[in-house]
């Protein structure tokens, strides 16, 4: 009896104390599966206990501090995996004790055990790598990014080392059984991970360079997509277009295709507009008395008709054949309009006064002679831009008939009905 341990003598007690009492006879086989049963039972109590005694104490702790590691920390279940790889310790130590003259069954409790030890301290990682990821979310700076893809591309790396580790465990191979057959694999491997190496690298480029973070309004020049960065990860970049639908993109487009990248515009506060309309060129023609004294009647371009009739009158006396518009100096009324055109949109208090305002004829083309407007508005906001934008052309489309101009545009059966 004194070469036995405590343990031994405890099962043989119980069994004795079920033959005499109950006058159950417990084979072997049933009571090594009771003792697993129990050890379970136990292992499962322990590990509730623990809970129940340090997670009321670290979530009082969180609720006093404002440091958000152990904000995140208590929010990933970080503190969960811990405490359950404590229970599972304790099993590894212990089943040495409980079922070492169980040669076989020892094996597999001891096996299945590690495993649960290997998956939970996988999970733990994991959710060390989430927490972490979760702090720089916080800050949502271009360094999120790269510890973002960072993390991503170390769960994969994990995995597949805790697979391996898995297969060696349950099977017993011998780790350079594992090495020589994942060097000959090595090319399936890397083509099994070819997207998640160049998402990462992406990732890293993209941190390093500080071309886009999540929150930034871009445009991606392959597939025309435009909206608000919500999230980049290793393999992925979802974009939230303005009409709520959400697109994704390769990560790696983001730094091998053009990306045009709004912010630096929004935070000057202004936006930019260059648009043009085309003009009928067979409307164009040298103005007239009659034409300059409407047009001098415009208060915006008042004293330019004023200044310009007087330039006009003193060049044209030295002029042979004044009277015939085409000698000396003339004005024109598409020449006049993008004056008023320029004149207009200085008097806009919407329109930055610090910013260029351009207002340029293009090439004429079949379709006409594009007048193109650019200038900048004073607000860089979708809504307010779009308005501003409409109401400047809204005015300019009507106000151009006071110049005897015509819009180019397709004909319609009105039209020619009025012909």
């Amino acid at each position: 009896m004194q070469d036995k341990s405590f343990y031994k003598e405890f099962s043989e007690g119980v069994k004795f104390f079920f033959d005499q009492n109950f006058k159950i006879d417990i084979s072997e086989n049933l009571f090594i599966f009771l003792e697993i049963i129990a050890w379970i039972a136990i292992l499962f109590i322990l590990d509730f206990v623990l809970r129940a005694i340090i997670l009321p104490l670290l979530k009082k702790l969180r609720n006093f501090t404002e440091n958000d590691w152990l904000k995140f920390l208590y929010k990933n279940k970080v503190f969960v995996s811990s405490i359950h790889l404590l229970p599972i310790s304790f099993a590894l130590s212990m089943n040495v004790i409980l079922f070492e003259s169980e040669g076989s069954i020892f094996h597999l409790v001891q096996r299945i055990t590690q495993l649960i030890f290997l998956i939970v301290f996988t999970q733990l990682i994991f959710r060390v790598i989430n927490t972490i990821i979760d702090v720089y979310n916080e800050e949502n700076s271009y360094t999120t990014i790269g510890v973002r893809t960072f993390g991503q591309m170390l769960k994969f790396v994990i995995t597949f080392f805790a697979i391996i580790s898995g297969i060696m465990i349950l099977f017993t191979v011998d780790k350079n059984t594992i090495i020589t057959v994942l060097g000959a694999l090595t090319a399936a491997v890397l083509l099994i991970f070819r997207d998640a190496i160049f998402g990462f690298v992406s990732g890293l480029q993209i941190s390093y360079s500080k071309i886009v973070k999540v929150g930034d309004w871009i445009t991606v020049s392959k597939g025309d997509i435009e909206g608000t960065v919500k999230e980049i990860n290793i393999n992925l970049v979802k974009i939230e277009k303005f009409d709520k639908s959400i697109a994704t993109v390769p990560t790696v487009d983001l730094v091998t295709s053009q990306v045009t990248n709004h912010m630096a515009m929004l935070a000057t506060g202004t936006r930019q507009i260059k648009r043009s309309v085309s003009f009928n060129v067979n409307s164009f023609q040298f103005c007239n008395e009659e034409m300059l004294n409407r047009f001098e009647d415009i208060t915006l371009i008042h004293q330019y008709i004023q200044q310009k009739r007087q330039e006009i009158s003193i060049y044209n006396q030295n002029i042979q054949n004044s009277d015939l518009d085409i000698n000396g100096k003339n004005l024109t009324n598409i020449g006049v309009f993008r004056i008023y055109v320029e004149h207009y949109l200085k008097s806009l208090k919407t329109v930055s006064l610090n910013d260029p305002i351009i207002v340029k004829q293009l090439p004429v083309s079949p379709l006409g002679m594009p007048l193109e407007i650019g200038c900048f508005t004073t607000s860089a906001s979708n809504l307010e831009f779009e308005r501003i934008q409409s109401d400047i052309f809204d005015h300019l489309l009507t106000a151009c008939r006071k110049f005897d101009l015509e819009i180019m545009q397709s004909i319609s059966l009105s039209d020619i009905k009025k012909l």
